[in-house]
């Protein structure tokens, strides 16, 4: 116990001795820390500082005592608890500390831009006030102008040793003075000519540049910068000579991004581009004339769009640093502003819009050799080469739609989303892919755009205004429509044949959304285009029968056509969604097509029953009361029987698909079914009628066949135990009996009324007789109960 003892005091010992010599360390550190802060104002480090830290001439190793027994600590006679050791938190800065950090950069940094600000605001109020009231003559203004600029810099010079930052200020104020007298002598008083006056703000600017460069701080160059792009129009004679102003401009361009990108210095190459387009651009909506200006400024806004990309490159090739934001706006800005003022100057020059397309693609072709650099030169900056590859095909998606028209802007947007999306699935660069989903949109807009084209003109083929026909299936619109549709097919195709490795968050967000998207929009445009091109089949056949009768002013069509119109493309529809249903039952057997198709399906037989069998009606009349004009053959007739056929092939994929759905779903599907034979009856008994020449007959008739089909349901639904088929019938019985004596019997003969009334009787009889049958073999099925004395009747 006591050998644990004096083991503790010892450790104690040693925790002493160290904490000691930590304290030591840390008054050290801080008095370095106050000698950096002190050289770092201009200040000499205080006596206390130096003698605290002499020179070690002679180090030695660190001699370590042995502990003898004499010099052990007593024992401890109590136990000694120690608390647990926690860990020290980090220091936050108080508020005095936070405070003295706002004091700090408001008393050094911002209260000497303010006080030269002030200063030179004051100098200019004294010039002021001596040349209003004649104190000192024109010379001695501009002498002393110089002399007070001169010793601004002076003094600023002298204190650069000891407080850089402060004097870098008064430099500023010291050129921009020296600007200010320049161009006040140059242009009030007329005591510098303009050649000198350009060479002393030219030197004057120099001056600044090296200043910055020997400060190693950029708002003095952004300082000489500003005043370099101001000397040429302070100094404008107004002669126009454009090519010494883009000339000097474009120089100082070179020599400061040069600068900017020796130094880093972004904010430099900033405010360089944007002076130099504003400058450009004022100009040209200023004082641009097309016949003398012309070749000149597209030549200067090319040097410049130039060298800003290559200032651009240059940074990514000496600073290997990946792209920013600010990188890519300041390269899409200059890219699209060159581009825009290009575009704005071919355009009003006269036939300027046939070369706006080569020009496009020439901006396409420089990203080109761009792109190349890159990939040769900059392999790793993948994010650089694919940013510039974008740029590539966004000017040649730019060029179809700005030197081509109609569909050949969908047919190249359409092969080059294909080669896009090639490209970037076979080769697993997800940057290609993505785009080429955007220009597949682009490509199904503009098709789009075309379809409206053709069908804003679609009743003007054979007018004076538009004299060309459109022949149908063989025309640019319906095969840059197919062109389209097998876009979408090969992207679905591709897609599945091969999959995407790509970890990229984009795609995982994209794939499984145009996985249902994109075949559903190639079938939609497949349907469409096919569609169209038989309504435009039908509508020129109905503008070839015009009949131009000049005694009534009135022109006479074939009406037929149109009703054949709406009949082959509703039985088109049919076989187009039946040849989707096969082909899904055979190939891709995708449970939710299937829905789709039911839907569809059922929609389509709605149609028909609205407009097919009106369309028939038409049909018959026309048979019936053929015009002077046209002759109405048996196919007026005929054509209803093919319609019934498509509308059976319908009911039957319906029937097929039903039978895998649950019972609500089944028993909807043969009430609908039963709907459709019975309004496909009431019309062909209809027709029969009117054929047969009974004209009155039409209530009489379609109330018995309404009674026989409600009979007909209640008989089914016995006998295949389906009690919604019964339940119909007796609704469809009730329905008979309110139009037989709310609407039929209205104005119908005694006769008549005897003979309906009587047969629906019979039929209601015999439904009644069938249901009592039903109920008594029920019953003899039915165990008898002997312990009761009641019988069951």
């Amino acid at each position: 116990m006591e050998e644990n003892q004096n083991r503790i005091a010892e450790l104690l010992n040693k925790i002493n001795q160290l904490s000691n010599r930590h304290d030591s360390l840390k008054e050290e550190i801080d008095g370095l820390k106050r000698a950096i802060y002190q050289i770092s104002q201009g200040e000499a480090p205080s006596e206390k500082v130096e003698q605290a830290f002499p020179k070690i001439t002679n180090p030695q190793s660190v001699v370590v005592h042995e502990i003898t027994e004499s010099s052990k600590p007593a024992p401890l006679k109590e136990k000694i608890n120690h608390p647990p050791f926690i860990p020290a938190k980090k220091a936050v800065p108080t508020g005095s500390q936070e405070n003295r950090k706002w004091e700090e950069f408001i008393g050094t940094n911002l209260l000497n831009k303010v006080g030269i600000a002030i200063l030179v605001l004051g100098i200019s109020f004294g010039v002021k006030y001596a040349i209003d009231h004649q104190m000192l003559n024109p010379l001695t203004r501009i002498i002393l102008g110089y002399l007070a600029g001169a010793s601004i810099i002076a003094f600023a010079l002298k204190l650069k040793k000891n407080y850089e930052a402060f004097s870098a200020v008064l430099l500023g104020g010291g050129m921009a003075a020296l600007y200010f007298i320049t161009y006040v002598a140059y242009n009030s008083y007329g005591f510098i000519p303009q050649t000198a006056a350009f060479v002393l703000m030219v030197v004057f600017t120099a001056f600044t540049v090296f200043a910055a460069m020997n400060y190693n701080l950029q708002v003095i160059a952004v300082i000489g910068l500003v005043g370099a792009y101001a000397v040429p129009f302070m100094l404008s004679d107004g002669s126009g000579r454009v090519v010494i102003l883009f000339s000097y401009m474009m120089i100082i361009n070179a020599g400061i991004l040069v600068i900017s990108f020796m130094r880093k210095w972004n904010v430099l190459f900033t405010v360089a581009f944007s002076l130099t387009w504003m400058i450009f651009t004022f100009w040209i909506f200023d004082d641009y004339q097309r016949e003398e200006h012309f070749w000149l400024v597209l030549l200067f806004a090319t040097f410049f769009f130039i060298i800003f990309y290559i200032s651009f490159l240059v940074g990514k090739f000496i600073n290997r640093v990946k792209l920013s934001i600010p990188d890519i706006v300041v390269v899409l800005l200059n890219c699209f502003i060159y581009y825009g003022l290009g575009y704005y100057l071919i355009n009003n020059y006269p036939d300027g819009e046939l070369y706006l397309g080569l020009f496009t693609v020439a901006n396409a072709v420089i990203h080109f050799l761009v792109c190349v650099f890159v990939y040769k030169k900059l392999g790793e900056s993948k994010d650089t080469f694919y940013f510039v590859a974008g740029l590539v095909l966004v000017f040649i998606t730019m060029a179809v739609p700005v030197q081509l028209e109609g569909n050949w802007v969908t047919l190249v947007w359409a092969l080059e989303a294909c080669l896009l999306f090639w490209i970037g699935r076979s080769k697993q660069y997800p940057v290609y892919e993505l785009l080429s989903y955007p220009l597949a949109a682009l490509a199904f807009f503009s098709l789009l755009h075309d379809w409206q084209v053709v069908q804003e003109s679609y009743y003007n083929y054979y007018s004076e205004e538009s004299p060309r026909r459109i022949t149908p299936f063989f025309n640019i619109n319906f095969l840059t429509s197919l062109l389209v549709a097998s876009m979408f097919g090969f992207f679905v195709w591709f897609s599945s044949k091969m999959k995407t490795t790509s970890n990229n968050g984009w795609l995982a967000i994209l794939i499984p959304a145009l996985s249902y998207i994109l075949p559903v929009i190639g079938l939609l445009v497949l349907y469409t285009c096919i569609y169209q091109n038989i309504g435009l089949f039908f509508t020129n056949q109905y503008l070839a029968s015009a009949i131009n009768i000049r005694s009534q002013g009135i022109v006479e069509y074939n009406s037929d056509w149109l009703s054949y119109q709406t009949l082959w493309l509703i039985n088109y529809s049919i076989f187009f969604f039946a040849c989707l249903w096969l082909i899904n039952q055979r190939f891709i057997k995708n449970g939710l097509l299937n829905k789709i198709v039911v839907g569809i399906n059922t929609l389509l037989i709605i149609t028909f029953l609205l407009g097919g069998l009106n369309a028939l009606e038409n049909l018959r009349y026309t048979f019936l009361s053929p015009s002077k004009f046209y002759v109405s053959g048996v196919t007026n007739l005929l054509m209803r029987y093919i319609g019934y056929a498509f509308v059976a092939v319908l009911l039957y994929i319906n029937y097929r698909l039903s039978k895998t759905s649950n019972a609500t779903i089944q028993k909807l599907e043969r009430l609908f079914c039963h709907f459709t034979i019975l309004t496909i009856l009431s019309s062909e008994l209809l027709s029969i009628l009117e054929l047969s020449g009974v004209t009155n007959g039409y209530k009489l008739a379609l109330s018995i066949l309404w009674g026989a089909y409600a009979l007909y349901l209640i008989i089914w639904g016995f006998a295949k135990d389906h009690a919604y088929l019964r339940i119909a019938g007796i609704g469809l019985f009730a329905i008979t009996l309110l139009k037989l004596f709310f609407y039929d019997m209205a104005d119908m003969e005694a006769i008549a009324k005897t003979i309906v009334l009587m047969i629906l009787g019979v039929l209601l009889l015999v439904a009644s007789f069938v249901y009592n049958k039903r109920k008594k073999k029920e019953s003899s099925e039915l165990p008898i109960d002997t312990n009761t004395d009641e019988k069951i009747v």
